[in-house]
């Protein structure tokens, strides 16, 4: 039962943005979702606007808010995919749709950023700043502000021009970074928010559209995956969250940080208050994930009522491995661990005998060796996997959670709130307007478990072979896909 208390926690999502209101239990009280397109002015370039980001936000808050009692709401947070390049005028007017995370054309200002500043530039919208300041030289004077995607729904909601500082405080941007590679520095927010600040507070008009109270705190929120370790209370050492939405990302808690000479995870501080034994998160951030289980279903299932739930079922009904049918998930290249933007989906060993349910089997399978390929790395590094808690949408698969156990070799949780970046945006909500005295403690006390998938040892034996297979599979073709894109590239050149 709800205690009086309420907190708005708003997602900002690469297919959508999810609201929920939450009470200081942890209970879902309300939720909707409303969704946007991204857009492809061309193939490797991918925007999405923010005006839809606020109206799909303001219809979904709207929505929310009729379900509760909206005097009872203390306080909001936001937090949303990142990175993603959002350029707004003196006038508070959108200069440009914004290039978000899975935009391609930045590749040689990353490649140069990276030898100069280190390898979490790629992670930044810095790159793509400088792209803009190249190649857009008109859209790059009219930018007064940058901003991510939660700081531009801050700014929505109170007026107030600020950016979010990330884990252990470290800014999404620094002066003497901006300055070194020539870009404007006063175009970057003066004022940078600890997570748990109030940024501001809900204005008079914007309350009255969303049927809110004004004077609501608003609270600096973070990107979506680093609230999904809190809305899955990832805290103890040895403690994997797995955050599967568009994207997938993986991400342990360790005690210190841990180096791969080849990049391919990294290491940051906390963003939950730690201690010095689980003060770091190690981990990868990945391109593969709920987009190649999305993509098959809009391909193959669109004609069934309940679509992802028929996918499930013919995955349960087909054995490891799917009779031979491997798959590569790398529909928009891959980040973690191979760093390939080149890279490409692939069903591989298709046979005569092979029908929709092997299909479905590969994909789901594709994803979880995607995720045990980094969890694999990760424990190269040193790191000692304990359990693993999923996180996202596709945490409402049992199957997938099982195959998944099965895979890593570790027990695999599945919360609750499978939106656990929404819920720990309420967390983070809760927090900042003094209801917990910590993060850790309202973590603790409003994430709930709803199941545990115990790795199952044949299984286990059989999924290591295929990992080994799909690795190897990749190596295979890498080149291949590189000189696909050169091709594709030339084609289009001709036209």
């Amino acid at each position: 039962m709800s205690t009086g208390n309420l907190l708005l926690g708003i997602d900002i999502g690469t297919s959508g943005v999810k609201v929920g209101v939450f009470d200081t239990e942890g209970h879902l009280m309300a939720r909707a979702v409303a969704k946007y397109p991204t857009i492809i002015p061309q193939p490797g370039w991918a925007e999405q606007d923010p005006v839809a980001w606020w109206s799909a936000s303001q219809q979904a808050v709207i929505e929310v808010v009729g379900q509760v009692e909206a005097g009872q709401i203390q306080g909001i947070s936001v937090v949303g995919l990142s990175p993603a390049l959002i350029c707004v005028d003196e006038e508070g007017e959108v200069v440009r749709p914004a290039v978000i995370w899975s935009d391609q054309r930045a590749e040689r200002e990353i490649a140069e950023l990276t030898a100069q500043l280190g390898p979490f530039v790629g992670f930044s919208t810095l790159p793509r700043a400088l792209w803009l300041y190249k190649n857009e030289p008109q859209d790059y004077q009219r930018t007064s502000s940058f901003f991510e995607s939660f700081d531009y729904i801050n700014f929505m909601l109170t007026g107030e021009v600020a950016s979010v500082l990330l884990s252990g405080g470290r800014p999404p941007w620094v002066a003497e970074d901006i300055s070194g590679i020539g870009l404007d520095a006063h175009k970057f927010p003066v004022r940078s928010c600890q997570l748990g600040e109030v940024v501001g507070e809900l204005g008079p008009e914007v309350a009255r559209g969303l049927g809110l109270t004004a004077g609501v705190p608003v609270v600096a929120g973070t990107v979506d995956s680093f609230a999904a370790w809190i809305g899955t209370a990832t805290m103890n050492k040895g403690e994997v969250c797995n955050t599967v939405g568009t994207t997938d990302g993986v991400a342990i808690v360790w005690n210190e940080p841990l180096q791969d000479v080849s990049g391919r995870i990294q290491s940051m501080p906390h963003i939950i208050d730690s201690s010095d034994d689980n003060g770091w998160i190690v981990g990868g951030a990945m391109s593969s994930g709920g987009i190649m289980l999305d993509w098959f279903v809009r391909r193959f299932y669109d004609h069934v009522a309940d679509p992802f739930q028929r996918v499930n079922e013919d995955a349960a009904s087909v054995t490891v491995g799917a009779d031979g049918l491997i798959a590569l998930p790398y529909l928009a290249g891959e980040r973690s661990p191979i760093n390939d933007p080149h890279a490409r989906a692939v069903f591989f060993g298709i046979g005569e005998h092979h029908h929709r349910q092997h299909f479905a089997r590969a994909v789901l399978e594709s994803v979880a060796l995607a995720v045990c390929d980094v969890c694999e790395v990760i424990e190269e590094a040193g790191a000692e996997i304990s359990q693993v808690t999923v996180a996202g949408g596709a945490a409402r698969s049992d199957v997938w959670s099982q195959i998944k156990a099965d895979a890593i070799g570790k027990p695999v949780f599945v919360p609750v709130v499978t939106d656990s970046s929404l819920l720990g945006a309420a967390i983070i909500a809760a927090w900042g307007v003094g209801i917990f005295p910590n993060i850790s403690k309202g973590a603790k006390t409003m994430v709930k478990l709803r199941a545990c998938f115990e790795p199952r040892p044949e299984e286990h034996a059989a999924y290591t072979q295929l990992l080994s297979f799909y690795r190897n599979l990749y190596q295979h073709v890498k080149e291949d896909f590189a000189e696909l894109g050169h091709l594709l590239q030339s084609l289009r050149n001709r036209k």
